[in-house]
């Protein structure tokens, strides 16, 4: 569910209309709101809110903040990563001073060093950030 469809749910469930949310928003809170930018958030026709805005509505609907996730985009590639944390997570780190290494040939640890460098020449990562 969108940040829209909460809020409208909200406000119906409340029920006002939305020049009686945005007339009640502004006297509450102070933030300026038209009707007509209130039925654009609902819509969806309108994600950029501004702190104040966001928090008005949050807070004059008791809403987590959670609700409002559907504002903030995220490219296919980090939702996936963001789905899949723990299989990220749960592989342990392979560095000179991890346990990891303690049972390995002195052929693998080479192997690692070695694949790890190709990586950092390869992705071109500069030395102060390795």
């Amino acid at each position: 569910m969108t940040f829209g469809e909460i809020l409208r749910n909200a406000r119906e469930q409340n029920h006002l209309s939305q020049e009686d949310t945005a007339r009640a928003i502004e006297k509450r809170y102070g933030v300026r709101m038209s009707p007509s930018y209130l039925s654009m958030i609902e819509n969806g026709a309108r994600a950029n809110l501004t702190v104040k805005s966001l928090s008005a509505l949050l807070d004059f609907f008791d809403l987590p903040l959670d609700s409002a996730l559907s504002l903030f985009k995220l490219s296919t590639k980090t939702a996936a990563l963001l789905e899949n944390r723990e299989k990220y997570t749960a592989i342990p780190a392979v560095t000179d001073s991890d346990q990891a290494l303690a049972g390995l040939p002195e052929e693998a640890i080479f192997l690692i060093r070695e694949f790890t460098e190709y990586i950092i020449y390869k992705y071109k990562i500069p030395d102060r950030e390795r």
